[in-house]
């Protein structure tokens, strides 16, 4: 993909825009064994601590059987635990184990300094100006 966004279409802009910063998240994620969706989850769980699926739907963007495949994969990988919510025994909660939160501390800082990057555009790249035009629109990235 060229540097260029397309200038006609927000929808069309956007997209390109969210398919350049996955693409570099998913370069940092990849390198740690991780896909995004995988990324998004730990990332969501170190944030907000532990979340009913639900929560996680809706702080991923994943759909539930996008996101059912995801937690059992990291569960089976030791990195989230996941139980019934005592509150109410119809829920399953997730949340972050020991090395599930190391590995997030781990790769958390590369994600944060490649978003950084891509919105102080310190490679001219259009991202940057896209989003620096939404900061001005009073949009925050």
């Amino acid at each position: 993909m060229d540097g260029d966004l397309d200038a006609g279409s927000l929808t069309v802009a956007l997209h390109q825009v969210l398919a350049r910063v996955a693409a570099r998240v998913e370069e940092i994620t990849a390198a740690a064994g991780l896909a995004l969706p995988q990324w998004l989850v730990l990332a969501s769980l170190a944030d907000r601590g532990d979340l009913a699926m639900g929560e996680l739907v809706a702080g991923t963007g994943l759909n539930d059987s996008t996101l059912t495949r995801v937690v059992d994969r990291l569960a089976s990988l030791g990195l989230v635990y996941r139980g019934v919510d005592p509150a109410d025994r119809r829920r399953v909660r997730v949340s972050l184990s020991a090395r599930g939160r190391a590995l997030h501390g781990r790769i958390a800082p590369d994600v944060a300094a490649a978003e950084r990057a891509l919105v102080d555009d310190r490679d001219g790249d259009a991202v940057a100006t896209f989003l620096a035009g939404l900061g001005r629109a009073g949009v925050r990235a």
